[in-house]
């Protein structure tokens, strides 16, 4: 990476962890029981260093906002592991069809590939440490298990679809038009 990539990483890290200190970060939440799930724009600077600067960029900016949530963030470990592993896993689903995709079909993929890794991480937090949440769904645990996977599945593909992809590509796009006047 180059010392500019690096530099604008960091300063979209920093900007994270601000959006996370003014509480922005916890405005849209679910209502209860999925109150865990919150549509947050501290994910956006990461997928803005990867549309800029390319999928390390993008990872770093993650890491860095990581292992400030794991000083500042809530329900520390686990909130921000499970933050980390839905940014990474956004960010890895745009890079592996870079170039063979539409725009559109990359974001689909990008959002499909975070619900299913979401999902997975979900389960085992669910069956291990959470099993009360699945109850209060529904008594029957396989079904209230169902349910509180197909829910975080689909606001898992809904924010990056709807949330993280268009803000981020809006700001891009802007950035990118400053940069051209400027020169």
């Amino acid at each position: 990476m180059k010392s500019r990539e690096i530099a604008c990483a960091s300063i979209l890290a920093a900007l994270a962890s601000l959006l996370t200190l003014s509480g922005a970060s916890t405005v849209l939440r679910m209502p209860p029981p999925f109150s865990y799930l919150v549509f947050d724009p501290s994910e956006i600077p990461s997928l803005i260093a990867y549309l800029l600067y390319g999928f390390k960029a993008g990872v770093l900016v993650a890491i860095l906002h990581f292992i400030f949530l794991l000083f500042r963030g809530e329900f520390v470990p686990i909130g921000p592991l499970m933050k980390f592993l839905a940014v990474l896993s956004m960010i890895i689903g745009f890079h592996l069809f870079k170039r063979k995709t539409r725009e559109f079909t990359r974001v689909l993929i990008s959002s499909v590939f975070r619900a299913l890794v979401m999902s997975i991480a979900n389960f085992v937090l669910l069956v291990t440490l959470f099993k009360m949440v699945v109850m209060v769904v529904n008594p029957n645990f396989t079904i209230g298990l169902v349910i509180v996977l197909l829910v975080t599945a689909a606001y898992n593909i809904v924010h990056v679809v709807v949330f993280d992809y268009p803000i981020a590509k809006l700001i891009v796009y802007k950035l990118r038009g400053i940069k051209r006047k400027s020169v």
